[in-house]
């Protein structure tokens, strides 16, 4: 029986190797990735107020019963939330354990931002403010407090300014930042609802806004301007821990464990 043995020629063997990493190659450039992370080269300085920042319109329901996101404020046992959380509410609640929960003595409602103060006199340190430093287009916020009514977090980028118009069951218009997300906490899916009243910190561990909306489509959250909650907070010079990509969670879980970030029940008889 005879046999038979083929040759190639070299150019022929290198070139059917070329194409096969080529193939494979552009395999790879079909797949999803991660979101990038967040550059460290900062866009221009936020700009001022202007009208003709982009418009968001809210709808505020019905009251009914619910959770949010409270932080403290001060030495006082004050805590601050978005002031959709517990308007019109029956009761109001900090959930400090998971079956301790503190009445809230008084609350006091802002009328042109989304902003609530409680009283609780139950004290525990403030969380440290920056809301007289320029924000820059690109910073990285860190929104740390209950989304879905669980312990979570997102990380975002600020976009730019914006201006909420709220209607229902109340009115009002506010400047509020824009943000955009980039990464959330594993498994959380859908709706941000519970975050809002969360405080947004910076890079430096400081807060600079608070959560009033979100556009889920989008993936757009909308904080509270730095000025209109420099009206509520006494800024006094305090200790910060700088945040990162890579520990955010463990600084989430620590507030929420140390109670400065707490969630916020809102009861109503008729709910």
């Amino acid at each position: 029986m005879r046999s038979w043995r083929f040759f190639f020629p070299d150019w022929l063997l290198y070139g059917t190797v070329v194409t096969a990493m080529l193939l494979y190659a552009f395999r790879d450039q079909e797949r999803p990735v991660p979101p990038a992370p967040p550059s460290e080269d900062l866009g221009p300085i936020l700009p001022s107020e202007s009208p003709r920042d982009p418009l968001i319109l809210v709808e505020i329901e019905a009251p009914s019963s619910g959770v949010g996101t409270a932080f403290a404020s001060n030495t006082d046992g004050e805590w601050i939330t978005a002031r959709h959380v517990v308007d019109s509410c029956d009761t109001v609640g900090v959930k400090i354990g998971a079956r301790r929960l503190l009445r809230v003595s008084e609350s006091t409602l802002y009328e042109n931002a989304d902003l609530a103060t409680l009283r609780t006199g139950w004290t525990r340190d403030p969380l440290p403010t920056d809301l007289n430093s320029q924000r820059q287009v690109g910073e990285t916020g860190y929104f740390f407090g209950f989304p879905q009514g669980k312990p979570g977090e997102v990380v975002g980028r600020l976009l730019s300014r914006g201006r909420m118009e709220v209607r229902g069951r109340y009115r009002s218009s506010e400047p509020v930042l824009i943000w955009t997300e980039l990464v959330r906490t594993a498994g959380l899916r859908g709706s941000l609802g519970g975050l809002s009243g969360a405080p947004v910190l910076d890079a430096d561990g400081e807060v600079v806004g608070v959560v009033t909306a979100e556009t889920p489509r989008r993936g757009r959250v909308y904080t509270v301007a730095p000025r209109q909650l420099s009206q509520l907070v006494d800024q006094e010079d305090s200790e910060t821990t700088p945040i990162a990509l890579g520990d955010f969670a463990l600084q989430a879980d620590r507030l929420r464990r140390d109670r400065r970030i707490a969630q916020v029940v809102c009861l109503n008889n008729d709910s």
